[in-house]
């Protein structure tokens, strides 16, 4: 039996007055690697071996290191000035609290000569976007009666703070087997420092105690077990 159900967002500070009770929307599903945007159907495209002139152009760009397995890659996008290839990793990589699954290459024509030059290279998690927000790490903390409880740890540069006040839970979703969630966070307005974030507890009300039942992310590809 699977419900879409309507969330209450529960403030991670105890008192205060009841927190609101918020509809999630429907998720988008847009998603990107290392913040560009990366259609699903393009993991199942063709081959890098089957790449145009312009792929094969690309290929031979300034600073490009073209892969050696061009098999196991896939063509995401080629138009006459930007190539973008990506491939799912034999064995994911933890960085920091970043499980990366993918690996990304995009080619595009810039500079004073419109030539063929490298624009982005290195590994990612493929994630859903959540218009207005940024990307989120998570972690099962507890749970207690019908309160999940999560570990979110923003991805954005912050100054350092935690996320308190701007995690906004995009999506959940309830089956007898698992519990769904999709969660971003609003960046901080203004100027920001880069030295690291602190993980900041935040609680998701389910429509019934959780059980045995599994939570998993399902803001990234493929959805991750916490």
């Amino acid at each position: 039996m699977r419900r879409i159900l309507p969330v209450l967002l529960l403030a991670a500070a105890c008192g205060g007055d009841p927190p609101p009770v918020a509809t999630a929307p429907v998720p988008s599903h847009t998603y990107a690697c290392g913040g560009e945007p990366v259609a699903l159907t393009g993991l199942d495209g063709p081959p890098t071996t089957r790449l145009g002139p312009n792929g094969q152009a690309a290929l031979k760009g300034g600073e490009v290191r073209a892969p050696a397995d061009l098999e196991a890659w896939r063509i995401v996008e080629e138009t006459d000035d930007r190539v973008a290839l990506i491939r799912e990793l034999d064995t994911p990589v933890q960085h920091g609290s970043i499980l990366q699954t993918h690996q990304y290459l995009l080619i595009e024509r810039y500079g004073r000569d419109d030539a063929w030059n490298l624009r982005m290279s290195g590994r990612c998690d493929l994630r859903q976007v959540v218009p207005g927000h940024g990307e989120a790490a998570l972690a099962f903390a507890s749970a207690t009666g019908t309160r999940l409880n999560l570990w979110v740890t923003e991805k954005d540069c912050a100054s350092g703070r935690p996320a308190t006040g701007r995690i906004k839970l995009a999506a959940l979703e309830e089956t007898d087997q698992e519990v769904r969630v999709v969660v971003a966070v609003r960046p901080v307005d203004g100027s920001v420092t880069c030295q690291g974030n602190p993980r900041t507890p935040f609680t998701v009300e389910l429509s019934r105690p959780l059980g045995d039942r599994t939570v998993v992310d399902a803001a990234v590809h493929p959805p991750r077990r916490l």
